[in-house]
């Protein structure tokens, strides 16, 4: 008795060449991928977002709101302007401090915060020179050299090339 082959038994590739075998194994191993791409990303970059010393960064709360509150009693306001990469800063009143520090803060990125020393020029006016052209978003904290009050703002690069600095007002 002669048997005929069916195209079932035809069908002679391997295994891998089977598309119907890859639809079960890419959704499983695209997942596995993903999870080692997110485990790098974890384990390389910083989370500048969590505190070490939760407790003794809450006692320091009660100084930075003082440090408000004065810069309110003093009514300090200031606009900084940034110019490729000059930056000058204008009080509406003048102040005693010949150095102050600017803070440009990311939001998300600590590596990439950046402290500059501004200079008196002039009786309400100040400026320095940035190390690095900056672009996007940026929380900006004004302080003197002995950190007796603070002013602050937020400023959009891409927008504006100006932000107001005044104290927090909660």
């Amino acid at each position: 008795m002669m048997t005929t082959m069916t195209d079932e038994m035809k069908d002679t590739q391997p295994w891998y060449k089977q598309w119907m075998v890859w639809m079960v194994i890419a959704p499983p191993l695209a997942a596995v991928i993903a999870g080692i791409i997110t485990i790098n990303i974890a384990i390389e970059t910083d989370d500048g977002l969590v505190v070490d010393d939760y407790y003794k960064e809450g006692l320091g709360i009660n100084q930075s709101l003082k440090r408000d509150q004065l810069a309110r009693d003093l009514n300090l306001k200031a606009v900084a302007f940034i110019d490729n990469l000059a930056l000058k800063l204008r009080f509406e009143q003048p102040i005693k401090d010949q150095l102050l520090s600017l803070h440009f803060i990311h939001p998300t990125q600590s590596q990439r915060d950046i402290e500059v020393t501004l200079k008196r020029f002039t009786e309400d006016a100040y400026q320095a020179a940035l190390p690095q052209m900056l672009s996007g978003n940026w929380n900006v904290l004004l302080e003197p050299e002995d950190k007796s009050w603070r002013i602050s703002g937020r400023i959009d690069l891409s927008a504006t090339s100006s932000v107001s600095l005044m104290p927090n007002l909660k």
